[in-house]
């Protein structure tokens, strides 16, 4: 039966993986516990040096395809296993990351429907075991992602909960090869232009984002970045590739991931650097209490404020 998926598989399932040998076992264990079982799990080994893609050729089931190449970066092996995919429909997982066993049972029939170019899942933060949407949120389509997003989770778009269509992504643009951070969310914002997407509530995705070798926990390693999406919104609008109905939309969503980023450089210490975002970037109308918390940080008496009021918050 495995071998007759694997040789006309429905979907495919790519991973990028680099020096997370310690888990990247896990991650293939749940791909395999999948009750929907046609597909063909792409593994890019993007250099690892701590043995992990060889944990994935130990796995026997024909249905897993493993790519070697040289570092080249997530966006890079996310790319190559997008070019290697046989189907016209590409589950992304991090390697790090899991599934429960509905999982793509449940976003291949939201994809059935035939009205998105991406379906992503609730998924839980492994960190709280919670679910990131309100469990009151139905399954629906959802016509502009940005504004969706800005009125219920604005990272609800996950790389380990989204089903895409291939040609979809192919004209967006793939992932942006080079950039350091964000370059998932800058793709899911391109995707977003090409059509709505659908949402299915059932938590079906974990983000393990308290693991040492989370994207979130290198990006806290790092100095705070511009998110990739501002200067691509402004290149798109320059160029009248942002359909109408999506520009206001996709503004305020810019706006509320540039005052992300001058949120981290405040946390990194850089309050003069975050004011500059604040006053060159942000604007004030779009989010006011957001803008006003950050710029209340910017100033040492504020600074002092969201200290002491962090000293306050209860542990959960």
């Amino acid at each position: 039966m495995a071998s007759l998926l694997a040789r006309d598989p429905a979907v495919s399932i790519v991973v990028p993986l680099y020096q997370k040998a310690d888990v990247i076992g896990q991650t293939v264990e749940a791909v395999l516990r999948q009750t929907f079982e046609s597909f063909e799990l792409i593994v890019v080994d993007d250099g690892s040096k701590d043995g992990g893609g060889d944990v994935v050729a130990a796995f026997t089931d024909p249905r897993i395809r493993l790519i070697r190449q040289a570092n080249a970066g997530s966006a890079a092996a996310r790319n190559r296993g997008i070019a290697a995919a046989r189907t016209d429909w590409i589950a992304f997982l991090d390697a790090d990351d899991l599934w429960a066993g509905r999982h793509l049972e449940n976003l291949l029939a939201a994809a059935s429907k035939g009205d998105a170019v991406a379906v992503f899942a609730n998924h839980l933060l492994a960190s709280r075991s919670a679910p990131v949407m309100k469990a009151d949120l139905p399954d629906q389509r959802v016509d502009d992602p940005f504004a969706f997003l800005l009125a219920t989770y604005p990272y609800a778009v996950h790389s380990s909960s989204v089903l895409v269509a291939r040609s979809a992504l192919i004209r967006a643009g793939l992932f942006p090869v080079g950039a350091v951070m964000g370059e998932d969310t800058d793709t899911w914002c391109r995707l977003a232009f090409e059509g709505p997407f659908r949402y299915v509530a059932e938590p079906t995705a974990v983000y393990r984002d308290g693991h040492p070798t989370s994207v979130l926990a290198h990006q806290l390693r790092r100095r705070p970045l511009p998110p990739p999406f501002d200067r691509t919104l402004t290149a798109l609008l320059r160029h009248g590739a942002v359909p109408a109905h999506l520009v206001r939309s996709a503004g305020r969503y810019r706006n509320f991931l540039m005052l992300e980023y001058a949120r981290q450089l405040l946390d990194a210490g850089d309050a003069e650097a975050a004011r500059d975002i604040l006053r060159r970037h942000c604007r004030l109308a779009d989010d006011p209490v957001r803008y006003a918390k950050r710029f209340l940080r910017t100033w040492g008496f504020g600074h002092r404020l969201y200290a002491l009021s962090r000293q306050w918050v209860p542990s959960r």
